[in-house]
């Protein structure tokens, strides 16, 4: 299913970073298209949309765009900044 609604999450590898990818992925399914960036491998495009902190989601459509830090440990309040 492709989806409107997009998200970009920044990632190092490090154990908070896979934690936050796997509680993500439970709880969007197919309903959100992701782009997963490693700045390790990518760090020009972590400084050009200004992320400081990892891991990062950052909600790209539906606008505004927002973002939040940490391990996505809270299903509930991560369906919620989605909007799914």
């Amino acid at each position: 299913m492709l989806s409107d609604d997009k998200a970009a999450l920044y990632v190092t590898g490090d154990s908070l970073s896979e934690r936050a990818l796997e509680n993500l992925m439970d709880v969007i399914d197919d309903r959100v298209e992701l782009e997963v960036v490693n700045v390790l491998e990518k760090p020009w495009l972590a400084r050009e949309r200004g992320i400081i902190a990892i891991p990062t989601l950052e909600r790209l459509n539906p606008g505004p765009e927002r973002r939040v830090i940490g391990d996505l440990s809270d299903a509930d309040a991560l369906r919620r900044f989605l909007g799914i």
